[in-house]
């Protein structure tokens, strides 16, 4: 067993004797090599010592600057709060939205989108601080944006259809098998801690839905933006074996695809980028992204 030496006499007083010197001033090498010294060490503890030696001769020439990053202890950063505005109720945010689907609107890859800041800005008008109107600052938190299933629904439909060039019906073809995928009729259905994506298919004399559970954030249990799910959709044994992966992909992309187009609109950061989502919350009922400013990376800055 090592001892360590004390820097102390029994008065308590800074023992200097040894050395001639503050004993703060003793380098790491010379308190290793006074260890050395001490008789009533083992074989194992002097070969310890010993590497350690040998390491703090490497480190002699080495600019302790090298090793350590200081970090302003006062960063007007961490001074900087998350958002915190006026709580919105799914319902309110849901009626916007269907308001916003009965409107004209382009018929392409802005549809969503579109949609989204029709939405967000009539929330702004209808509660001027439920959303940030100033910008927000990087990595802090954004507004919560909760809608309802029927609500969810709806997106989902526009973003399914977005990824599936713009069609309300498609097919897939592997070279051997074909399969038609209604984007357009996805449905969803929201839980505690769980959201459901049903996706209406048909190939020859058959027609069935398939259906993709995730388990996303709850209340109680907090996720970011994890999403779990099963290696195969639910539904026709057949259809999952071939399109499992595909059908899996286009409910999660549908979802994710929501979700970035909720949080992109309700406000941007200090770079004028959009934010983003930073978790995504279900109950019973309703659907939440949380909703945040990116993170800066050093390459970024460049």
């Amino acid at each position: 067993m090592v001892r360590r030496p004390t820097s102390r006499t029994r008065t308590g007083r800074l023992n200097t004797d040894l050395t001639g010197r503050d004993f703060r001033s003793i380098t790491l090498g010379s308190r290793l090599r006074d260890l050395s010294d001490m008789r009533d060490l083992s074989d194992a503890d002097r070969k310890r010592l010993e590497r350690m030696l040998d390491l703090a001769e490497d480190l002699r020439d080495v600019d302790p600057d090298d090793l350590v990053i200081i970090r302003n202890p006062i960063d007007v950063r961490d001074r900087i709060r998350d958002f915190s505005g006026t709580v919105v109720k799914p319902k309110e945010l849901s009626d916007l939205v269907s308001d916003a689907l009965k409107r004209p609107g382009p018929v392409s890859d802005n549809r969503l989108d579109f949609v989204t800041g029709i939405v967000m800005d009539a929330l702004r008008e209808k509660t001027p601080k439920a959303l940030p109107r100033t910008p927000i600052p990087t990595g802090k938190k954004g507004a919560d944006l909760p809608v309802t299933t029927s609500a969810l629904t709806q997106l989902l439909r526009l973003a399914a259809v977005q990824l599936s060039d713009n069609q309300a019906s498609i097919i897939w073809d592997d070279g051997v098998n074909q399969l038609v995928v209604h984007p357009a009729k996805m449905k969803a259905f929201v839980t505690e801690g769980r959201v459901q994506v049903e996706i209406r298919v048909e190939a020859d004399g058959l027609r069935t839905t398939m259906r993709v559970p995730f388990s996303v954030g709850s209340v109680k249990r907090v996720s970011g933006l994890v999403v779990a799910t099963a290696d195969r959709p639910a539904g026709n044994a057949l259809v999952a074996r071939i399109w499992g992966d595909p059908l899996i992909a286009l409910a999660h992309s549908a979802l994710m695809r929501t979700s970035e187009s909720l949080a992109g609109a309700s406000g941007r950061d200090v770079q004028n980028m959009r934010l983003m989502p930073r978790a995504l919350v279900a109950r019973r009922g309703s659907f939440t992204v949380e909703t945040q400013a990116r993170f800066v990376f050093k390459g970024d800055l460049q």
